[in-house]
């Protein structure tokens, strides 16, 4: 009983893998466990599995500490995906031709074969477009193809920054969104958007939210100092010690763990 549907998130990071599961109980949630997993260099790439059979064979010690009843999200780069708005279409469609005709759209926006991509999409409150997001294919069946090698019960497969609104339903009144930083790129998301940029771009903390024009942008950061802080932590109920030093970290995972809203 005490193993009954634990809510996994995995993140896959450049040099590491992040995980938590979770479990949802008397309303309230409480963390069952975490995993921290050291990667060898060249198994992910630019956010991009190279080598999937050394990334499984990686994850198998963990696989079997896992219980039958398990649903696991797994987290890709928001950087290697593209966001486009496309005007609704003229016509009543079904859902499965409006999944076709967005796919079709972006696919003559990109020049790209439909083959090629997997795509997202959602209205605008108006109705007025589509916000539609496209992945290439192979990144997609890059990490379909780990979870076949590891037989797990995959429920979504999404993009690392909407992760992040899963826990909009704690933020404090005053934050508008919620910001995360690796050592590479900036993910962020805001009630009605979400997205990636590079470091490079832009320097700090101060400079992302003047370039979203965001009200007050929220951190996921578990160091006091931080500016505009949340702890992602924090939502659960009942932790068990001892937490992970680098708690950063696992922003995503938890997020992934708790359901993108």
């Amino acid at each position: 009983m005490a193993f009954r549907n634990w809510r996994i998130g995995i993140h896959i990071q450049q040099d590491k893998i992040a995980i938590v599961a979770l479990r949802f109980e008397r309303s309230r949630w409480a963390l069952c466990r975490w995993w921290h997993i050291a990667l060898a260099p060249g198994i992910v790439r630019n956010g991009q599995v190279a080598d999937g059979m050394a990334l499984a064979e990686r994850l198998r010690g963990w696989r079997r500490e896992l219980p039958l009843q398990h649903q696991v999200s797994i987290a890709f780069p928001a950087s290697r995906t593209l966001q486009k708005r496309v005007p609704s279409p003229q016509i009543s469609l079904r859902e499965s031709e409006q999944a076709m005709w967005a796919a079709s759209a972006m696919a003559q926006q990109l020049e790209m074969p439909v083959s090629s991509l997997c795509v997202d999409y959602s209205a605008s409150p108006d109705a007025s477009e589509w916000r539609v997001t496209a992945a290439q294919r192979l990144d997609i069946d890059a990490l379909r193809q780990l979870a076949a090698r590891l037989k797990l019960r995959v429920s979504a497969i999404v993009p690392d920054a909407s992760a992040l609104s899963a826990f909009f339903p704690w933020l404090p009144a005053e934050l508008s969104g919620l910001t995360w930083h690796d050592e590479m790129h900036w993910i962020w998301a805001l009630p009605d958007s979400w997205g990636s940029c590079p470091r490079a771009e832009v320097a700090t903390f101060a400079q992302l939210s003047a370039r979203l024009n965001a009200r007050q942008l929220g951190l996921c950061s578990t160091r006091p100092a931080d500016e505009c802080r949340f702890d992602p932590w924090s939502v659960i109920h009942r932790l068990q010690p001892p937490l992970p030093s680098c708690g950063d970290s696992f922003a995503v995972a938890l997020g992934l763990a708790l359901g993108v809203h």
